[in-house]
């Protein structure tokens, strides 16, 4: 029983701002207009933030783990090319280039279990970053009404990539955390 309510306490709040989310749109206070600006902000502004939070203030020299930063690579690698497999076999090609990072939502979770502490960091480096990439690589890639890929998809898919707020995000924060600039976020 410990343990399920400790797994309710994680999980629980981040499942009803969900249902909260949904219930403003039944009811009509948030339309599809107002959620795509938010994701819009949160993706841009408090997402690379809360990334470069987490890496600024940790000390890399204790906690690194190459195995751990190796798995989660590697595991993040095998989820990606199975999603993007099965979605070559939808029939539906306009929503083909449709996967986010799933990583991000388990961030949410590794605070809410752990704090700000623990190996969410090192699994951030392993993971988030390669999520973002492919993202920006199927979307690239598979968007609808895409025919091949040339010079000019391959140029905008190198600046999506460069540009990326989450991507700037993490090596800010790796930055300043190989540094040892002081952050007392």
């Amino acid at each position: 029983m410990e343990n399920l309510m400790f797994c309710l306490n994680a999980t629980g709040p981040i499942f009803l701002m969900m249902v909260f989310g949904l219930f403003l749109r039944k009811v009509g206070i948030l339309d599809e207009d107002f959620a795509n600006r938010m994701n819009k902000f949160v993706f841009k502004i408090p997402l690379p933030f809360l990334l470069f939070s987490d890496l600024a203030s940790v000390d890399f020299s204790r906690v690194w783990n190459i195995k751990f930063i190796v798995f989660c690579f590697v595991v993040t690698l095998i989820s990606i090319t199975i999603s993007t497999l099965v979605s070559c076999l939808w029939r539906d090609k306009s929503i083909r280039g449709e996967f986010s990072s799933a990583a991000l939502l388990g961030i949410a979770f590794i605070q809410n279990i752990y704090g700000n502490a623990g190996m969410a960091p090192v699994m951030i480096i392993g993971s988030v970053p390669l999520y973002n990439v492919m993202a920006v690589i199927v979307l690239s890639f598979f968007k609808p009404g895409q025919n091949g890929i040339d010079r000019a998809v391959l140029k905008k898919t190198f600046k999506g990539i460069v540009t990326n707020p989450i991507i700037l995000g993490i090596v800010a924060g790796l930055l300043w955390s190989a540094i040892g600039l002081p952050y007392a976020g």
